[in-house]
């Protein structure tokens, strides 16, 4: 079996553990993730790292090829859950988890909304986009994109991507009526990085009319393609995601911080 984890400084020669001047090489302790570009899971951990301050270097799993089933995915992930997360010795699976331990090592304050109805209408939302549009973005996804990467004859099911557009009417139209301010619970915070994901996905996949359709999620949406860093460093995170060609070419940008 091969390390997946096994790619950019973590395959490099191990070198001296100072500099000269005694500080700590910053690429030691580089985190790795592993994902897809058309997953959206591994995009919410790359708009958190962004956002926190933290560089990644990123490695494809490939979803076209199945191979979060393969055996050594699953010696990573048992379950063949994505993405997955290195740092030193320690590993982290699933966006949950990986975003929490992300923001814990990144600069700034917590992205989570500290005042508690505030944070409990983030919750919300955040449980409404993985039960009523992660599922159906997943769908049209897998049916347009990932299927026909693996296998050239592919045919979509057609009912199957009808029916996927037909359940997210609902819970977009909510959103529109949802978003009164420049972010969705009033500040920006993780319910902006989780449909931020949802709805890039669903423009670079030819569904962009399900955006510019709702005034309030198209105004929110182009806030967020110019929102920057919410560690006050000079980048703006949505830059980092995946075009269409990047999906179908299986490339994953490293999460790379700029100055303050």
């Amino acid at each position: 079996m091969s390390d997946l984890f096994h790619f950019g400084s973590a395959a490099k020669p191990f070198e001296s553990q100072t500099e000269g001047d005694g500080e700590m090489k910053k690429n030691q302790y580089m985190m790795q993730l592993l994902g897809f570009p058309g997953d959206p899971d591994t995009l919410k951990v790359m708009l958190t790292a962004a956002e926190k301050g933290i560089e990644a270097e990123t490695a494809v799993v490939d979803m076209s090829a199945k191979q979060q089933d393969s055996e050594d995915y699953r010696k990573i992930s048992p379950l063949g859950i994505l993405p997955a997360l290195k740092e030193a010795n320690y590993v982290v699976i699933g966006e949950h988890g990986t975003c929490v331990f992300v923001e814990g090592k990144g600069l700034g304050t917590f992205l989570a909304p500290r005042n508690a109805a505030i944070l409990a209408d983030q919750n919300y939302w955040i449980d409404i986009g993985r039960t009523e549009v992660q599922p159906h973005v997943e769908t049209l996804m897998q049916e347009l994109v990932i299927g026909p990467m693996g296998d050239a004859g592919y045919a979509a099911d057609n009912a199957a991507v009808e029916a996927a557009r037909a359940a997210l009417v609902t819970p977009l139209d909510a959103l529109d009526a949802k978003i009164a301010s420049e972010y969705i619970v009033g500040d920006f915070c993780y319910v902006d990085i989780h449909f931020t994901a949802y709805l890039h996905l669903l423009s670079v996949i030819g569904e962009a009319e399900m955006l510019n359709s709702r005034p309030n999620v198209k105004g929110w949406f182009e806030k967020i393609k110019t929102h920057k860093s919410y560690s006050g460093q000079d980048i703006i995170a949505y830059d980092l995601l995946p075009s269409l060609e990047d999906i179908k070419s299986k490339t994953l940008a490293d999460v790379e911080c700029g100055e303050f």
